[in-house]
């Protein structure tokens, strides 16, 4: 009689925590439910940038992105053309391989926006697709893209 009810009792327990088992699996799934869903990398796109650290551009500078198929961007930097292999990574991130620049000189203003834009972009930013705008967001800045053709 003492084997029977140890039998009960330990059965009891492990379908006890059988149950607390699926329950705590369950409780996960919202939070995981919860978690930013992926997008997918706008590559195969042409944009222009508007604003840069949440400013608009100043008068007469101009910046440029676009990314092939094959992940390669390119475009125009304020005074000089640039070419980069740009690949998505996790968690909305990109990575962006070394440059290749024209060597134009332009003047000084020109050269310090061509600078912090080449910087936000190949730190390692993480990006966003926000009313058909590419966000770019890094420790060094922020990037706002509208569409280009």
């Amino acid at each position: 009689m003492f084997h029977r009810g140890a039998l009960f009792l330990a059965l009891g327990l492990s379908g006890l925590a059988v149950s607390s088992s699926a329950f705590a699996q369950q409780a996960a799934r919202p939070a995981a439910a919860q978690q930013k869903e992926e997008k997918t990398f706008p590559k195969d796109s042409n944009w222009t940038l508007r604003a840069i650290n949440g400013k608009t551009l100043p008068a007469g500078m101009e910046a440029t992105l676009t990314i092939d198929g094959q992940f390669r961007g390119s475009g125009f930097s304020g005074c000089n053309t640039w070419s980069a292999t740009m690949w998505p990574v996790r968690n909305q991130r990109f990575a962006v391989g070394p440059v290749a620049l024209t060597k134009k000189q332009c003047d000084a203003a020109k050269m310090a926006f061509e600078r912090t834009y080449l910087v936000t972009l190949h730190n390692r930013s993480g990006w966003d697709l926000v009313n058909g705008m590419l966000e770019v967001k890094g420790a060094s800045g922020s990037l706002s893209f509208a569409r280009g053709f």
